[in-house]
């Protein structure tokens, strides 16, 4: 099960998405999230990785697979046991909950495959609110699932 995190950063407010597919792009669930404060864009990324950790948990997978946009995060999950600065400590804390799976993996991909994550995360921005949804995921966002599919 493949996870794609994105984050926003606009006028103070950060928005932060995760979308939950299967191999074949099927798309299983997702969430988005707000919140009215001005943090950098890495932190905002670790935001978007807290949120898919918990929605892999409440979807019960043993071997999630999480993807982003922003090599400095992906660099710094793949080695926060060394990494001594303040957003590496940050990033142990947030990611004990990786305990609680059998296997994790972290991938960068590029931007242009992040479509549907990106739109959760202008909803979240626009609609200033947090949301988690299954298989009722909107209309809005079929084009844009089906055009990420045809890549």
């Amino acid at each position: 099960m493949n996870f794609s995190l994105v984050q926003g950063v606009l006028n103070g407010c950060i928005c932060y998405g995760a979308i939950a597919r299967e191999a074949d792009g099927f798309v299983l669930a997702g969430c988005y999230g707000f919140a009215n404060k001005a943090i950098d864009a890495v932190w905002a990324k670790l935001e978007a990785l807290t949120l898919g950790l918990k929605l892999a948990s409440n979807l019960k997978l043993s071997k999630p697979i999480m993807e982003s946009d922003n090599a400095t995060l992906i660099n710094t999950i793949k080695n926060r046991e060394k990494d001594v600065t303040i957003f590496g400590c940050c990033m142990k804390q947030e990611c004990r909950p990786i305990r609680n799976f059998e296997a994790i993996h972290f991938n960068w991909i590029d931007r242009n495959s992040n479509e549907v994550a990106d739109l959760l995360c202008k909803i979240a921005i626009n609609n200033r609110c947090d949301l988690m949804f299954n298989l009722d995921y909107f209309l809005k966002i079929d084009d844009i699932i089906i055009r990420d599919e045809m890549k």
